[in-house]
């Protein structure tokens, strides 16, 4: 689980609490792309990365990830093979703090991908995390699978 304790950029998020509005989710982007495109997922395919807020802004940078690394060579230098393949094996906890947010994230990646985060005990956590999953607009399968199937199966219990 990766998780950011010292954001980017922090001199300009001073103001409005955005060091950590925007600064964790930037960070976990951070560390999910360097991942990525460090070609660390290619090498390594059988560990397994969960990134916290939800994945940060990744999940929805996905397409931007597989144009970049079409048309530009700096993505590919690490890099076989499409961005995409590596994301695929990402997981992500269900710290999006928005239910559209959350249902896109477990749409674009699948439930088996998606694992129970509360964020506890941090002020930007909720202890609102299971009811949040009951409320998508999903199948009750996917929401057992999130609340606790994923879980299960990334840390081998029966």
């Amino acid at each position: 689980m990766l998780h950011p304790t010292g954001v980017a950029g922090a001199e300009r998020l001073r103001s409005y609490y955005l060091a950590n509005l925007i600064g964790n989710p930037l960070d976990t982007t951070i560390a999910a792309a360097a991942l990525v495109f460090g070609g660390v997922i290619e090498r390594y395919p059988r560990i397994k990365f969960l990134m916290v807020h939800g994945g940060g802004f990744a999940p929805y940078q996905a397409g931007r990830f597989d144009h970049g690394w079409r048309v530009r060579t700096e993505p590919r230098a690490n890099l076989k093979t499409p961005p995409k393949a590596s994301m695929d094996k990402l997981l992500f906890d269900t710290i999006a703090h928005g239910r559209p947010a959350l249902e896109f994230l477990v749409s674009s990646c699948t439930p088996a991908r998606v694992l129970l985060g509360s964020g506890y005990p941090f002020d930007m956590g909720t202890l609102e995390c299971a009811r949040q999953v009951e409320a998508l607009s999903i199948a009750e399968t996917d929401k057992a699978t999130i609340l606790r199937g994923a879980a299960r199966r990334v840390l081998a219990l029966p």
